[in-house]
C-alpha cells in the first residue's frame, strides 16, 4: 500500500469506504463499526479511555462508523484485546472493533470534526489533571481497604446502565464485577476492582461527579463487602472473569426503558466522561446544537 493511502482523511469522509483488509494487523488507529446513529463523539472517545490517550478521531456518521487514534500501538493492542472479550455497548446497541488499515489520521476542519477536536481536548484536560491526582493518593492503609465500591446514583432523571458504569470505571482501573439493583427508590451498584488501589482513584475522582449534565450524581463508598458472587452474566449483573457465566431470567427495567423512551430525542451531555471540567468546556457547543435544533 502507498504512503499516501496509510492515513484515513476527513476531507473524504463523505466517500470514505473504511476498511476491506483483515482485521489482525495491530495499527494505532482503531476502526469502530455499527454504532448507534445517535452516538455521540464522548461517547466514542470513552471507548479508547481506560486504555491510554486518544489523540484523533474521525467521525462517519453516515455510515455509522469511527475512527479512533491511540497515542501507542500497545494502548490499541490493549484495546482491541480486551472487547474481543467483553463485546462493548454504547446506548444498549453492541458495537464492532477491529484495527485500522490506516496507521494514522488526518482530519480537516469541517463542523463534525470541529466537535470531535473540542472533545479531544476536553478528555486530554481532565486526565493530565487526573494523572496529578493519582500522583497524591494516600496508599497507606490500603491493605485492608476493600475493593469494592457501593455506587449510589442520585437525581436519575436519565437511564444509567451496566454498561455505562463499566465505561467510566475502567478509566481507573480493571473491572472484575458489577451487580446493579434498587433499594429505597435509588438505582444502586456494587462494583468489584482487581485492587484497592484503583477503587480509592475512583472514589476520589467520582464522588459527587455528574454521569450527565445537573443530573445523575455519583454517590460512592466502600462497600463491607470483599468480593461480589455473580451468577447470571445480563443487563443487571456482569461477572468479566466468567464470559460463560448463563444469561438468567434478565428483564430490562421498565422505569429505565420508559426513560429511555422519554429522553432519547432529547440533548443529553456526553456520557461516560463525568467530570465538570469536560460539561464547562463543552457546555457551548450543546448549546450550540441545541439552538440549531430549535432553529431548523
Amino acid at each position: 500500500m502507498s504512503n499516501s493511502a496509510a492515513a484515513a482523511n476527513g476531507n473524504d469522509s463523505k466517500k470514505f469506504k473504511g476498511d476491506h483488509r483483515s482485521p489482525g494487523v495491530p495499527s494505532r488507529v482503531i476502526h469502530v463499526r455499527k454504532l448507534p446513529n445517535d452516538v455521540n463523539e464522548a461517547e466514542v472517545i470513552s471507548l479508547g479511555l481506560p486504555f491510554g490517550k486518544v489523540t484523533n478521531l474521525l467521525m462517519l456518521k453516515g455510515k455509522n462508523q469511527a475512527f479512533l487514534e491511540m497515542n501507542t500501538e500497545e494502548a490499541a493492542q490493549t484495546m482491541v484485546s480486551y472487547y474481543s472479550s467483553v463485546t462493548p455497548v454504547l446506548r444498549n446497541h453492541p458495537i464492532f472493533i477491529q484495527y485500522s488499515n490506516h496507521k494514522e489520521l488526518k482530519t480537516d476542519n469541517s463542523p463534525n470534526q470541529a466537535r470531535a477536536q473540542a472533545a479531544l481536548q476536553a478528555v486530554n484536560a481532565v486526565q493530565t489533571g487526573n494523572v496529578a491526582m493519582q500522583g497524591t493518593v494516600d496508599t497507606a492503609g490500603l491493605g485492608s481497604q476493600s475493593p469494592v465500591l457501593r455506587i449510589i446514583v442520585e437525581n436519575l432523571f436519565y437511564p444509567v446502565t451496566l454498561d455505562v458504569l463499566h465505561q467510566i470505571f475502567s478509566k481507573f482501573g480493571t473491572v472484575l464485577k458489577i451487580i446493579t439493583f434498587t433499594k429505597n427508590n435509588q438505582f444502586q451498584a456494587l462494583l468489584q476492582y482487581a485492587d484497592p488501589l484503583a477503587a480509592q482513584h475512583a472514589k476520589l475522582s467520582l464522588d459527587g461527579q455528574n454521569i450527565y449534565n445537573a443530573c445523575c450524581t455519583l454517590r460512592i463508598d466502600f462497600s463491607k463487602l470483599t468480593s461480589l458472587n455473580v451468577k447470571y452474566n445480563n443487563d443487571k449483573s456482569r461477572d468479566y472473569t466468567r464470559p460463560d457465566l448463563p444469561t438468567g431470567d434478565s428483564h430490562p427495567s421498565i422505569d429505565h426503558q420508559s426513560m429511555a423512551a422519554a429522553f432519547a430525542r432529547g440533548i443529553m451531555m456526553f456520557a461516560c466522561i463525568p467530570m465538570p471540567t469536560i460539561r464547562s468546556q463543552l457546555s457551548k457547543l450543546m448549546d450550540a446544537q441545541s439552538y440549531g435544533k430549535q432553529h431548523t
